[in-house]
């Protein structure tokens, strides 16, 4: 089976890269991960080796979801 164009497709200048801290409650941090727009729009999210494409106009039911599970589901 081939690879998607948009993962194969990763010619663009819009990168960013989130690194996860050592926290005293909880050990070393967790890998770094790479955000990067492809040359099809999507958002690509990359952490040792494994992709997560995400679509634009998901993006605030995402960052939603994100923030009502870290607190705990009270948002």
């Amino acid at each position: 089976m081939h690879k998607p164009i948009t993962s194969t497709v990763m010619n663009c200048a819009l990168q960013a890269v989130i690194w996860q801290p050592y926290l005293d409650d909880r050990g070393p941090g967790e890998p770094a991960i790479l955000v990067e727009r492809d040359a099809s729009g999507l958002l690509v999210l990359t952490q040792e080796g494994r992709q997560l494409l995400i679509q634009t106009e998901t993006l605030p039911a995402l960052v939603k979801e994100l923030k009502r599970l870290s607190t705990g589901g009270q948002v």
